[in-house]
């Protein structure tokens, strides 16, 4: 049974070695690879590959490689398909942590404007303007 990650927590800050907690606690790391997670959100959000794509301001070609696993998507490249399933502030924050990537940041300044961008509920073209308003560049010209 997985531990709860307050025990996990307590584990490794406990641990004199390395291998005394990775060999211990294995099972309880989250593997996600976005291709599955992508998939979970499909069947999640009743959506349909070829308009998330079309929302995220993708490439069929990219969004595809993405949803099929050919390619794994940079965090910008994620929020933008996050921004094409119409995720909020929270599911787009578990998107990025489950599939190894760092949730947004309300110090950051550009984290901090899709956050807001979220909460308003623009879209990825207006979330892009908000930032490139700002000098932050865009989503969708990011890696």
């Amino acid at each position: 049974m997985a531990q709860k990650t307050s025990e996990l927590l307590n584990e490794i800050m406990h641990a004199k070695e390395a291998d005394q907690f990775m060999t211990n606690v294995e099972t309880n790391f989250a593997h996600f690879e976005p291709a599955e997670y992508l998939a979970e959100l499909l069947h999640i959000k009743g959506q349909t590959k070829s308009v998330v794509i079309h929302q995220a301001n993708l490439t069929p070609t990219t969004g595809y490689q993405y949803f099929d696993g050919k390619r794994r998507p940079s965090r910008s490249r994620l929020l933008a398909l996050g921004f094409g399933f119409h995720l909020s502030l929270d599911e787009t924050n578990t998107m990025l942590k489950r599939t190894g990537y760092a949730p947004l940041y309300a110090k950051d300044e550009w984290d901090a404007l899709v956050i807001f961008a979220l909460v308003q509920r623009f879209n990825l073209n207006q979330t892009d303007e908000l930032l490139f308003q700002y000098g932050l560049g865009t989503i969708t010209a990011a890696n």
